[in-house]
């Protein structure tokens, strides 16, 4: 066996190696991605529910923004009681005291609730560009895998063409011919 009928058959077996491994990553990738990206979009999924349906007004921040407005009309209330007590100031005094500090817990509840608005609309605007880059990320890698299975295909295919037409099929020469040939 020459050397270029070894080159040959190397030739040939790396091209139906690269073919098969083609046809193999061409099928099994997208499983594996498909996979992946079905988690990756339960994870979004899970992470929108939670932000947009949740409750704002149990964030540690809308709780304790209550908890100040809370502590200081406590404290306002006590002071309006003493101050009526010692001044001897009419109820109506005392209840135009306590609508004021009612009307600053009405804001506060306000703001909250409009914090809570702008954030579901933030989680929103972020849920959506979550969703659109995972539809680029799973356009692109399909796009690329086909391309790749397709050049490994190809690629496959060549060498293979090559190694068979570099056989020479019926015109093989016999080295052990020449040997018997100088034998009297």
């Amino acid at each position: 066996m020459g050397l270029s009928t070894l080159l040959t058959g190397l030739n040939g077996a790396l091209g139906l190696y690269s073919t098969m491994k083609g046809i193999y990553d061409s099928t099994t990738g997208p499983t594996r991605l498909q996979g992946l990206r079905k988690k990756a979009l339960a994870e979004e999924d899970g992470w929108y529910r939670r932000n947009y349906y949740g409750n704002y007004l149990d964030s540690s921040a809308a709780r304790a923004a209550i908890k100040r407005v809370e502590n200081s009309l406590r404290r306002s209330n006590e002071q309006n009681r003493a101050y009526s007590a010692i001044n001897g100031s009419t109820p109506e005094l005392v209840i135009a005291r306590n609508e004021q500090d009612l009307r600053s817990m009405e804001n506060v509840m306000s703001n909250i609730a409009s914090n809570a608005d702008e954030h579901k609309m933030r989680v929103d605007a972020m849920h959506r560009q979550n969703k659109m880059a995972m539809l680029n990320d799973e356009m692109n890698d399909t796009r690329n895998n086909t391309l790749r299975g397709q050049n490994l295909l190809g690629t496959g295919y060549n060498l293979l063409q090559r190694a068979l037409a570099g056989v020479e099929w019926g015109r093989e020469r016999h080295d052990d011919n020449k040997d018997n040939t100088n034998e009297w």
